[in-house]
Order: structure tokens, then sequence, then C-alpha cells
């Protein structure tokens, strides 16, 4: 068995696109819009045998002043790790993996496996992802809805909010509530690039989902279409407008999408456990999932955690939610790069 440098992204998709549990972020598309819009190398590795396709282990090299050199599969991405036919295909990629990281000379591999995954590296499963399995109908699902969850739904529609799917056409509104959303969470932006080529690498799997008050977006989703389900990697609302429960309304109005175009399942997305996203999550199913992430570590050390809600980067969350909205989004983008 040999595992190198995939240069055929056509023989990769096709592995991704006959595994199970894969997702979008495995694909090709995902490599494509993270080195165009980031710039980071790829290094996307391919275990063979005899011209057969036995695995492969996507990597990102990120570099940065802040938080030094590593590898990840992948980055802005719940999701990514290895995907292999055997355990040997498995621990040979990972091997090599090992062997590139030496190499490149970083500090740590993050492996974002998702599932349970029996390996040597160190493991975190601080984070989990909610999970709504869709019934049949749309009728079934509101008979799941809670009457108070009901209630307010019915509310929103009759205040003046509505509610519409679309495509890459309705990237401005959502990024414009995206944006305000995550200076108002005291966090690092995405630059509009990246949705922009998210959109263009994956441009039959995007579905934008906004909630208009008259002209005005006041919450928005980004929507990835899976094999034979949904994904909700970003999702934002304004927050003068909550009381007319619009978040409420931009989900429900996900869900009955999905029941209507034959979708078997949505992944609300990971979330920290009793955190406020985490019990707004549990407003739509119980069905929770621990995400499973592995580390190779190159020296002895805790496991490294780069992420906002870090309660070492509190003084900067605090500081980052004042500023003019103009100015996060201007630097946001050149920190986040590095933000896995």
């Amino acid at each position: 068995m040999n595992v190198g440098i995939c240069d055929n992204p056509a023989a990769w998709d096709s592995y991704v696109a006959a595994a199970p549990n894969t997702a979008i972020s495995h694909r090709w598309g995902w490599k494509r819009a993270v080195e165009e819009t980031f710039e980071h190398r790829a290094y996307y590795l391919m275990a063979q045998t005899d011209g057969k396709v036995e695995g492969i282990l996507p990597l990102i090299h990120m570099r940065s002043l802040l938080f030094g050199k590593f590898l990840v599969s992948v980055p802005f991405s719940s999701y990514g790790g290895v995907l292999a036919n055997s355990v040997s295909a498995r621990d040979k990629l990972l091997s090599h993996a090992v062997d590139l990281a030496k190499e490149l000379k970083v500090a740590h591999i993050e492996l974002r496996q998702g599932a349970d995954c029996e390996i040597s590296w160190h493991e975190s499963a601080k984070k989990l992802t909610v999970e709504v399995d869709l019934p049949a109908t749309v009728d079934d699902l509101w008979k799941e809805f809670s009457p108070k969850l009901r209630k307010r739904i019915r509310y929103a529609r009759n205040h003046g909010l509505r509610a519409q799917g679309g495509g890459a056409e309705d990237l401005g509104s959502f990024y414009r509530v995206f944006a305000a959303n995550m200076r108002n969470l005291g966090t690092p932006v995405y630059p509009r690039d990246w949705f922009e080529n998210v959109c263009r690498c994956f441009p039959n799997e995007v579905r934008i989902f906004t909630v208009w008050e008259g002209q005005e977006a006041i919450a928005a989703a980004l929507v990835m279409i899976g094999r034979d389900g949904l994904e909700l990697p970003w999702a934002a609302s304004l927050p003068e407008a909550r009381e007319k429960f619009s978040p409420l309304l931009l989900y429900c109005t996900l869900l009955e999408w999905g029941i209507e175009n034959g979708y078997k399942r949505v992944d609300l997305g990971r979330c920290t456990p009793g955190s406020g996203n985490h019990q707004f999550k549990q407003h739509w199913s119980r069905n929770e999932r621990p995400l499973h992430w592995y580390y190779w570590m190159a020296s002895d050390g805790p496991v490294p955690e780069l992420r906002p809600d870090n309660p070492r980067y509190r003084l900067a969350t605090s500081l980052w939610k004042r500023l003019p909205l103009a100015v996060a989004n201007s630097l946001g983008p050149r920190i986040v790069r590095s933000i896995p």
C-alpha cells in the first residue's frame, strides 16, 4: 500500500462519494475554497494499492504569528478526518501525516473526525452537534413542536416577518447579518470571499435562508446539502429582531424545506454543551452527538484550544464587541484565517 499526495480531484471525489460517514468538507472543493480564500497550503493524502484507493486524509497547513504552525483536517468545518477501507489503511495515512508534521515542524495535528475512532492520539470531545430526524410531512413536524414553540413561530409570521430560501444570489443579505452577529459575539468574522468561494465550489450544494422584516434582512443561514441530509454550519440573527422570534422562524423554514425536498435529517451544527446556542438548538431536537476530535502533539503539553470561546481570550472577546462594525469587518478576516 502506497501513501502520497493526491493530484487527482476526480479520484478523490469519487472515493468520497462512495465512502460512508462523509461530509461536504471532505470533498476536493473544500480544498479549493480554503486555498483560494486564505492561501493555506493543502496536503491531501491518498492511500492506494495497485491503483485502488484505500483511504484519504485531507490536511491543511496553517501558520500564524499568534498560534504557530499546525495541520488541521479540516479547518472552518466541524468535520474532516481520515476515511479508510481498513484499519491498516487508516494507520498508514495517520503515520504519513505524522511524518509530514515533523517535516513541516508543526506543533500539532488536529483531526476533526466527528465519530469515535480507536486511535492512540489525544482525544477531545468538548463540542457536540444537535441533529433533527425529519418526519415524512410538515404536519408531522409541527406535531413534534411544543405548544410554546408553535405559538412563537406563528407570532413571527403574524407580525410582519417572512422567510424565504434562495441560493448564492442572497449571499449579500446573509453576510450583512452574519458579520454584525459575529461582532456582537466578540468573534472575528470570515471574509465575504470565503462564502463566495464556497458557493462557487459547491454551486449545487448551497442554500441560503433569510428572514425579512420589510426590506431588511434580520436573520439568515447558509446551509450545505449533503448526501441525504442538510448541514447548518452558519446562522445568525440581529438582536433587535429576536423579540419577534426571527431565529425560530428561520430554523422552522429550513426544516420545512428539508422535508419538502426529501431530506432525512438536518445537522444543526456544533455548539458548546450548556451554552445559549446549545439550549436554542434543543428546541428542535434532543438528538445530540459528541464531536470527537483527535490530536497528535509534537511535544508534551495540553491539547490546543484555538477557539473564540476559550476563557483565555475572554478579554479580547470583550474588547472586540465594542469595535465599530466597519472596523471589526476589516480586521476580522485577517485574524480568522488562522483560527480553524
